[in-house]
């Protein structure tokens, strides 16, 4: 179901959408707030299962309301509130810039590749941005930041907070600084009762330009982005092993443990549980696991009789998968091979629903059951 929020993008001739109002399917931002719980350090449980029944019932196409304010207390409100701008923004970010992989950020600068001398370098103390991020054909680098907020008056500090968190990072290749597109979204909650009644999401995208970059270390940035977004995914899935091979794979200096790293990136890969969905032709093997509204279920497999049950229980059991060939060639750090499995891997299916990156998200039940394959 399609809902609205009031939209103004700085500088006003780059904005992605014409019109004073910008749509989002409910299900996108669900599918969001599902990739963004998972790789985001913290709590498991599967508050985006909730959205849709937080928003007044008018129907597709009106305004993004919700019905109460999202909490009484003011830490919950601050909580929920960035959480949910997160899961907009990201959908937002999804649909109108065609980013697919995300890497999140913590308070520690990370590296894509430091045997390449790739990484991201901290500007100045505070938060740092949410994401960087890439499309699917490994292009358009982008760091972001997300806020969501309360304030009568709109969504402006907010949006000044997010550019001034967005600008505190570079991403550097050898100390030099590599062209970025910066982005700062702020979404302002509407609510049918006791609250601001309109909703907003503002956004800030001016690019800023770096050196140019050789391009095997362009090819090396992009792979460690996606090592990374893979790693972050499948972690809380049950592949904890293989997530830690793929982030090791970012980290390591030296030519030879490199070496050894891939061999075991791979072996782990070869004795990773492979899924298939029933009655989809389209879809290969999946690395993944199945989530409901508490979280992961990592310790067993869930048999299709037992994906039967939790749906009935309305616990809405959902298989979360990334196409294996596509891990494969992430490990392999074969950005051609990547860029062609990503355009196989997104092949439509009624049920499940791509991100384009070679990622799944395929709800399971009575209709559509999770196997596993040898």
């Amino acid at each position: 179901m399609t809902r609205t929020l009031l939209h103004s993008f700085d500088p006003p001739a780059e904005s992605p959408v014409a019109g004073p109002t910008v749509d989002l399917e409910v299900s996108s931002i669900e599918d969001a707030g599902i990739r963004e719980v998972l790789q985001t350090p913290g709590t498991a449980y599967g508050a985006w299962s909730l959205l849709d029944t937080l928003l007044t019932p008018t129907g597709a196409g009106t305004p993004f309301i919700f019905k109460e304010p999202l909490g009484q207390a003011r830490e919950v409100k601050v909580a929920l509130s960035g959480l949910f701008g997160r899961f907009v923004a990201r959908a937002y970010l999804e649909r109108y810039f065609n980013l697919s992989i995300f890497a999140h950020l913590g308070s520690r600068v990370i590296d894509l590749d430091r045997r390449r001398k790739i990484k991201v370098k901290r500007l100045s103390r505070g938060d740092l941005p949410d994401w960087i991020a890439c499309a699917s054909d490994l292009s358009s680098l982008t760091v972001a930041e997300a806020k969501g907020c309360h304030d009568v008056g709109g969504p402006a500090k907010a949006l000044d907070r997010a550019w001034a968190q967005a600008k505190r990072i570079d991403v550097t290749v050898k100390d030099r600084k590599v062209s970025v597109k910066r982005i700062a979204i702020a979404t302002r909650w509407g609510m049918a009762a006791a609250g601001p009644s309109d909703a907003f999401l503002s956004a800030r995208d001016p690019v800023d330009e770096g050196d140019p970059i050789e391009p095997k270390d362009q090819d090396s940035l992009f792979i460690g982005l996606l090592r990374l977004h893979i790693a972050n995914l499948i972690k809380p899935l049950g592949h904890a092993e293989l997530a830690g091979a793929l982030q090791r794979l970012t980290h390591q200096p030296f030519p030879q443990r490199l070496q050894d790293d891939l061999g075991r990136a791979r072996a782990l890969l070869d004795a990773a549980p492979v899924r298939e969905v029933e009655k989809a032709t389209a879809l290969g093997g999946l690395i993944g696991g199945v989530v409901t509204r508490a979280g992961p279920i990592t310790e067993a497999d869930v048999a299709p009789a037992d994906q039967e049950a939790l749906a009935r229980l309305n616990l809405r059991p959902i298989f979360v998968g990334i196409d294996r060939d596509l891990i494969r060639a992430a490990i392999d750090a074969e950005p051609q091979a990547v860029r062609t499995r990503v355009v196989q891997a997104a092949r439509p299916d009624e049920f499940a629903r791509s991100d384009r990156a070679g990622g799944w998200i395929i709800p399971v039940g009575e209709e559509r059951r999770i196997k596993g394959s040898t």
